[in-house]
């Protein structure tokens, strides 16, 4: 699962315009709207609910705020243009921004809708059972057009400071980001793969036993030959393309959402602060769709 959060947290480093916190590097050039699928994307979600779990903190080995009992439902209400179209006054909205509708390039996105918050998140401290309260939620799907995959962008208010130990979720607006396939496009990719990481084997393989044989050899230059074509094989193995295709994931790291729609469990979470037109976001760590997400 660590390689998808890698994946996740390069989406929102990267530094691009919308793209610095939201969309894949191939993403950057080329045409600047959304599949027309898109809304039928979002018009499927009815009713559909996410148990999330929040992780709060970056290091490996540092203290870790965890979030748990979290629930989102995701509507396919769309929110008032009027609401959101003032994008550099954020008090004149009734629901937070988004990076997609309200940063620069919106085309890319299926539009605003209502996110709401069934059941608020909760953590342990010394002092007992803290409750972490949100509002204002509200989501969207960002989408080139003509890609495998896409982002849902969850945006909610938290109301008041949640703190354990060292480590401080502060009030106000966070997001939390998930990749998003298409059925169909995650279904090519993941046959792709199957048939990129054979030809990975094959050629590790042959690496190996090369190695193996110039190891064993006594004579200089048969150690020479074998050195040689081992030296081919991993490079063979990484013309596979293989490294490029770790956003791919398996059918045990998504869940379902909607009709045709595979989310992969393992997203970021993150603050802006000012208008999204600017490309400065602070990462605040990692996301994580339960089970009985439906």
């Amino acid at each position: 699962m660590n390689k998808y959060i890698a994946l996740i947290l390069s989406l929102i480093l990267f530094e691009m315009h919308i793209s610095s916190a939201f969309l894949p590097s191939s993403w950057v050039p080329g045409v600047m709207t959304c599949p027309p699928e898109i809304k039928q994307y979002v018009q499927s979600q009815t009713g559909t609910i996410l148990d999330i779990r929040l992780n709060i903190g970056l290091q490996k080995d540092s203290p870790v705020l965890a979030i748990g009992g979290c629930q989102f439902q995701l509507s396919n209400t769309p929110i008032s243009k009027k609401e959101t179209d003032d994008v550099d006054n954020f008090k004149s909205q009734l629901h937070i921004p988004l990076p997609g509708a309200n940063g620069p390039r919106p085309r890319l996105s299926s539009g605003a809708y209502n996110l709401n918050v069934l059941r608020d998140g909760s953590y342990v401290t010394m002092g007992g059972l803290q409750k972490v309260e949100f509002s204002d939620g509200c989501w969207e799907m960002i989408w080139r057009d003509g890609a495998a995959a896409g982002l849902v962008v969850c945006g909610l208010k938290l109301n008041r400071n949640a703190r354990r130990n060292d480590v401080v979720l502060e009030k106000g607006n966070i997001y939390i980001t998930f990749p998003v396939w298409s059925k169909e496009g995650l279904q090519k990719s993941q046959y792709r793969k199957l048939d990129v990481q054979a030809k990975y084997k094959e050629f590790q393989v042959e690496r190996d036993e090369e190695l193996e044989k110039m190891s064993k050899t006594p004579n200089i230059l048969k150690k020479a030959l074998h050195y040689r074509n081992a030296v081919a094989a991993a490079e063979n193995m990484d013309n596979t393309g293989l490294h490029n295709m770790v956003d791919v994931p398996s059918g045990n790291d998504v869940v379902e959402i909607g009709a045709g729609m595979k989310l992969v469990r393992t997203g970021t979470v993150w603050c802006k602060n000012g208008p999204f037109h600017s490309h400065h976001q602070n990462l605040l760590g990692s996301a994580t769709v339960g089970d009985n997400s439906k």
